[in-house]
């Protein structure tokens, strides 16, 4: 009994050391063990430091922000239309088939064709454009009705062009210069198809010296007939359309 208190005075004697040892426990000691707070501030502070380095640094601005959009273009860059000239150049033509504005120096519409002609003191340029599909043909000076004219006749199916230089043998018929002993004085000739039209040219000499052909002189006015087919591409068949024009031929310098 008397052991037991005396190891429980002692043990109130440790504790109360312990006690005593906490309270004389130098002040200055606890504030050193907080002093580190100052410096982790610093390391904070530096932030701002380091986003002012940013935004002192240079930057790229894309060289798109300043081009001037009053600057001309480089052409190589913009597509173009492509242009179409109104006239041929130097006054040269193309027997192609295909007639553009100013390309011959005179035209007229007969019985619904559009007739087209230049000439110069020994050749006739001809170009036809008929609102058919078939056959289209134009006879020069007639007698009678068609006898006595020359006619070139043509037509073009899946793209390929038939002409035939014919004559007038009688007031309704007319037949091909090579059957009767004539030439073919056809010196070029092209066409070309659309769905609702048929475009012909051809040059012919104003004077070919075949009896089959009628000559015409330069500066003269001749009368010409003109006839389609809306549909059909032979010759024998009769026309849709025909009618008559006069055809003046320019006297060249």
């Amino acid at each position: 009994m008397g052991r037991t208190i005396l190891y429980i005075l002692i043990g109130v004697s440790v504790v109360g050391a312990l006690a005593v040892l906490l309270l004389i426990t130098p002040v200055a000691e606890v504030t050193n063990s907080t002093a580190v707070m100052p410096e982790v501030q610093d390391v904070v502070t530096e932030t701002p430091e380091s986003t002012e380095v940013v935004a002192e640094s240079p930057v790229e601005v894309p060289e798109t922000v300043d081009v001037d959009e009053t600057a001309p273009v480089n052409p190589e860059e913009v597509p173009t239309e492509p242009v179409v000239e109104d006239t041929p150049v130097d006054g040269s033509y193309s027997i192609d088939g295909t007639i553009v504005a100013g390309e011959y120096a005179h035209e007229m519409t007969v019985a619904g064709v559009d007739v087209y002609w230049s000439n110069d003191n020994h050749r006739l340029r001809v170009g036809l454009v008929s609102p058919g599909t078939g056959f289209v043909s134009i006879g020069f000076d007639p007698d009678r009705q068609m006898e006595g004219a020359n006619f070139i006749i043509a037509s073009v199916h899946e793209g390929e062009l038939t002409i035939r230089d014919d004559y007038g043998t009688e007031p309704l018929a007319h037949m091909e210069d090579t059957v009767r002993g004539g030439q073919d004085n056809i010196l070029t000739a092209a066409g070309n198809e659309w769905p609702d039209q048929t475009v012909v040219e051809f040059v012919i000499p104003l004077d070919s010296g075949d009896t089959m052909d009628k000559p015409l002189i330069a500066g003269h006015e001749y009368t010409v007939l003109v006839a389609y087919h809306s549909m059909v591409d032979s010759f024998s068949n009769r026309h849709t359309r025909r009618g008559s024009g006069q055809m003046q031929l320019d006297l060249p310098e």
